[in-house]
């Protein structure tokens, strides 16, 4: 059930207008009849039906009702209600209604007004270090601090800092009843998922390790500088970019903050608030806040600072471009660069079977064979991805690059998976493992021969000389596939001109078009091959991207040196995604016949 404009929602909000949407939500201005009273209604837009990313936000949407609930500071958004519309809450759509704030987001502030003065930075970041104090001592972790989840209500001339979205908030209290708690990042056959906004995200949360308070503290110090620069230091085009910016701290606050009269006091505790590794941060918000007041009352010991060149630096006053917080496509935003990235809607994730869990090969049904390819492949270079059934006509390419997320009040958080290596255990931690580098095993070329063997559609794994061939049906126009020593997920886009367009996104790894610059995400139009690399620019897989040829109502591909045929009147696009080597083979389509479930005794 939607919520439209003019509904009366929970017998006493009227909804007005709407003023926001995020990845998992849409905001409206409302109006409480029964006080007469301005409000904010949030309500959860349902995406990802019941797969495991539908299910971890919404967990985690219910979640931000209760965690609002044991709020009480005053620099904390409030709520005044939380119910389900529909006809019953296991059927219904959950919705939160808070307090409205007047005053818009620090991005906006910053961006009409400019840089922000020390005595302002610091009763902001105070007033956040305030709200998150009782957090933490709750054992709630925020987990997406940013400028545009610190919101302003104005109260007589003053406008009072407010922090909001608890959305993806962690709660590390483990006494917590379950009830009130989303599963957090467990989703399904044990995969995980990573929520996060790379611009101001800490670095343990890009790579996947356990959050803590010195996380939001991390977090807070970006926002500082941000407001004391007008610029978002790690507003990169992508995370891998930005992790290793990461390491160098001091060289970060000393190169953003040295055109203004910062006291260098200021700047060290900045500095130790962005140290890599949380153990060397400041040991809690009370101490950020604190420092950062006492700084105020000493005198000013600046560095000696060169005239700002106008054409870089933006003068108090005088509006800076705000970059974007940046996500990787399909991006999880947040989906994730999470996200994406994509549009303000994540893409949902359906995963495909473990091979690990399936039955033995035996299980699956034999292969068929197929008469020989009485016509050979097309030449002139390789069809467009996913191209139209045999008898349509071939439509145009065009070539589409990475998307972007856009940016939303309230944001969709990235959603994107964490890094393989462990950055702050080292590798002296018994359970970690190096990632193994692999050449392309592509380079060696093959020339498939004899009859095509024909696949069946059924949940477990058959053999295609030395590979495990899956039939993956993607739900959502999306599916994550596993093989060799990366997670990728596929999401199925429809490009200018009706181009099909896939924007392959790495889970545990970054990606790269072969012999390109690695990304949280590519997007390819015609077929190709993808490189997995770790954030040490490790190649340690490879993925072969391949449309098949017609071939006596089947269309065949080449799985190494064998040839696989799947009917056309089973599915009619499929798109070949070859892990490489004694690995894994997945055919993914959107249009066709269900897979068949094996029975398992």
């Amino acid at each position: 059930m939607k919520v439209g404009i003019g509904d009366l929602v929970l017998d006493r909000y009227r909804v007005i207008e709407q003023i926001a949407s995020g990845g998992h939500s849409v905001v409206f201005r409302g109006l409480d009849e029964r006080l007469s009273r301005p409000v904010c209604i949030k309500v959860f837009s349902g995406l990802g039906g019941k797969s495991g990313v539908g299910r971890t936000t919404y967990e985690h949407f219910v979640q931000e009702a209760f965690a609002l609930s044991r709020l009480t500071h005053p620099n904390t958004l409030r709520i005044y209600d939380f119910g389900h519309v529909g006809a019953s809450d296991a059927e219904g759509m959950p919705l939160q209604v808070c307090e409205f704030m007047n005053g818009g987001t620090l991005s906006n502030v910053v961006r009409e007004q400019g840089t922000q003065s020390l005595s302002e930075t610091s009763r902001v970041i105070g007033a956040m270090c305030a709200a998150l104090s009782e957090a933490h001592a709750l054992g709630i972790v925020h987990r997406d601090i940013k400028p545009q989840n610190i919101l302003f209500g104005s109260v007589g001339g003053t406008k009072l800092p407010k922090l909001a979205d608890f959305g993806i908030a962690k709660w590390t209290d483990e006494s917590e009843q379950s009830s009130q708690r989303a599963e957090d990042t467990a989703i399904v056959a044990g995969q995980k998922l990573a929520m996060y906004s790379p611009s101001w995200a800490a670095p343990e949360q890009l790579a996947g390790q356990p959050v803590s308070a010195q996380t939001d503290i991390y977090s807070l110090a970006v926002v500082a500088i941000y407001m004391l620069s007008g610029r978002a230091i790690f507003a990169d085009e992508d995370v891998y970019a930005g992790y290793k910016k990461r390491r160098n701290a001091d060289e970060l606050v000393e190169a953003a903050l040295r055109p203004y009269q910062i006291p260098k006091i200021v700047l060290s505790l900045l500095g130790q608030a962005l140290a890599f590794d949380p153990k060397q941060r400041l040991a809690s918000v009370e101490v950020l806040q604190n420092e950062l007041a006492s700084a105020l009352e000493l005198p000013t010991d600046t560095f000696e600072r060169p005239e700002p060149e106008p054409t870089t630096v933006p003068h108090r006053g005088v509006p800076p471009t705000e970059p974007p917080d940046t996500k990787p496509a399909p991006r999880a935003t947040h989906i994730s660069a999470a996200v994406p990235p994509p549009t303000a809607s994540s893409p949902m994730q359906v995963v495909a079977p473990d091979p690990a869990a399936a039955p033995p090969p035996a299980a699956a049904p034999p292969p068929a064979a197929l008469p020989p390819a009485a016509t050979p492949p097309p030449a002139g270079g390789p069809p467009p991805i996913g191209g139209p059934p045999p008898t349509a006509t071939p439509r145009s390419l065009e070539i589409a690059q990475p998307l972007a997320s856009p940016t939303a009040t309230p944001s969709r958080p990235e959603v994107a998976q964490p890094f393989v290596p462990p950055p702050f255990h080292s590798h002296s931690s018994p359970h970690w493992q190096p990632p193994v580098e692999r050449p392309p095993w592509m380079a060696q070329p093959q020339s498939p021969i004899g009859p095509p063997h024909l696949l069946q559609l059924v949940d477990t794994p058959q053999h295609v000389g030395d590979r495990r061939v899956h039939m993956v049906m993607a739900v959502n126009d999306t599916a994550d596939l596993v093989g060799g020593q990366g997670k990728v997920r596929v999401t199925f886009l429809a490009g200018r001109g009706g181009v099909r367009v896939i924007h392959l996104k790495g889970l545990s790894c970054f990606v790269a078009h072969l012999g390109g610059r690695p990304s949280p995400a590519v997007q390819i139009d015609h077929p190709g091959d993808i490189s997995l690399v770790t954030p040490r620019a490790q190649e340690i897989g490879h993925i072969r991207v391949a449309n098949g040829v017609a071939e006596a109502g089947h269309l065949v591909f080449p799985v190494g040196a064998e040839r696989a045929a799947v009917a056309v009147d089973d599915c009619t696009d499929p798109i070949l995604f070859d892990f490489g080597p004694e690995s894994e083979a997945y055919f993914v389509y959107t249009r066709g016949r269900p897979i068949s479930k094996t029975r398992r005794r």
